[in-house]
């Protein structure tokens, strides 16, 4: 009988012991179980246009998110792997296929698609606003426009033309792509919130950055020099930037923190 006890209450241990360890998370898993798996948007843009789009949460109750806008030739898959980066940070994301824009990443890009070719730089603008409406509409309270090659210029364009919405910018390869002269250092040089800006260590890249803030003098700017990268947001993209991607992210990781803790 003594000897039945003794193994039933063994049993009973075991059996609290696995129950305890079924409850175990190891930090950062929480977060992860909980990010909601991502979501098919159709918006509209600032013009009225189709804007096809991919929303992923971080979790409930986030009141913050990340608009991703992706460059020339490409479409929103661009982000695919920082997603659960910007997730992790506490950050929504919401990925849009710009009218500007191609097959890339295995994808095609559905706004492009839809229209039956792609459009100029200029005329993705209206994509850009529409996602920022759709953000505010929704009641974020911390918004971060994200661009790569032409579109860092146009979230340049986008935080002058919508002041007070944006809580900062981060802007990867920016540059004079457009018709107009002098458009977007003229704009830079009006951006007050909090301003990130980066590129590849290319002469060519540098110097584009050079030019966007030859009219720049505020503190809000924080200018990050890679020592490994190429040109966008592929710059933090282990496929596309092997020996620079990680270095490239932690620096971009720690402007994000210092927005969310400020």
């Amino acid at each position: 009988m003594t000897k039945l006890v003794a193994t039933l209450s063994l049993k009973f241990r075991l059996l609290a012991t696995v129950a305890m360890l079924a409850v175990i998370v190891v930090p950062g898993m929480l977060a992860a179980a909980q990010t909601a798996a991502p979501a098919e948007l159709t918006l509209s843009a600032g013009d009225g246009e189709k804007l096809f789009a991919t929303y992923v949460r971080a979790g409930a109750g986030h009141d913050k998110i990340a608009l991703l806008f992706h460059q020339a030739g490409s479409n929103r898959h661009e982000y695919d792997p920082i997603v659960p980066t910007l997730n992790a940070l506490g950050f929504d994301t919401l990925a849009t296929d710009q009218r500007s824009g191609g097959q890339r990443w295995g994808y095609a890009n559905r706004t492009v698609s839809k229209k039956g070719q792609s459009e100029s730089y200029a005329e993705a603008y209206a994509d850009l606003q529409g996602a920022l409406d759709w953000a505010v509409a929704r009641g974020y309270r911390t918004i971060i426009a994200i661009g790569s090659s032409y579109s860092a210029s146009l979230v340049i364009v986008l935080a002058s033309l919508n002041p007070g919405r944006l809580t900062a910018l981060a802007s990867f390869s920016p540059g004079e792509y457009f018709p107009q002269k002098d458009r977007i250092k003229k704009t830079a040089a009006s951006v007050t919130i909090p301003f990130y800006i980066t590129a590849g260590p290319q002469r060519q890249e540098q110097s584009r950055v050079d030019e966007v803030l030859s009219r720049t003098s505020s503190d809000n700017i924080k200018r990050h020099r890679a020592i490994a990268g190429v040109h966008g947001v592929s710059t933090m993209r282990k496929d596309q930037n092997p020996a620079g991607y990680e270095e490239n992210l932690e620096h971009f990781k720690a402007f994000l923190a210092g927005i969310v803790s400020g």
